[in-house]
């Protein structure tokens, strides 16, 4: 295992722990200021998933900065290698449908995506479907880099 990659777990699970802590206070807060006519439910749903998605993307962040501090040369590289070949065939592969969608036969097409049709609904399936793609074109070249070098 790198070294300081057990610091990095920790203080990463620690963290976790801090903003599970967090969630649970903000929802208390809300929630208290929900029942008090302060906000409705709604305000306060969105406002406590804004809190949590932007903390999750700030703490994603340092981890994989911290992460990439505590590997070693070799599998910077590959990685980096990955994410440029495996993420850009991967989104190339999306990019594909992103360009199909503008055609007027595609209106025909209808996802549901946990039962929605809207406009949101189908950004963020697009959105996770691009993520996917470049996620297996990473995993493919990530694999394939190690291969290479064995």
């Amino acid at each position: 295992m790198a070294k300081g990659l057990w610091g990095v777990i920790g203080k990463s699970l620690l963290g976790l722990l801090g903003l599970l802590v967090l969630l649970f206070v903000t929802g208390v807060a809300f929630g208290y200021m929900s029942a008090h006519g302060v906000m409705t439910s709604d305000d306060a749903v969105v406002w406590i998933m804004t809190i949590f998605a932007v903390l999750i993307m700030i703490g994603s962040l340092w981890v994989g900065v911290a992460w990439m501090r505590s590997i070693d040369e070799a599998a910077r590289e590959a990685h980096k290698t990955a994410w440029y070949w495996g993420g850009t065939a991967g989104m190339a592969v999306g990019g594909v449908g992103v360009i199909l969608s503008g055609l007027d036969q595609a209106e025909a097409l209808r996802f549901a995506v946990s039962g929605r049709t809207d406009p949101a609904a189908y950004m963020a399936a697009g959105a996770m479907l691009m993520l996917l793609l470049m996620l297996a074109g990473y995993t493919i070249v990530w694999a394939w880099w190690w291969l290479a070098r064995r």
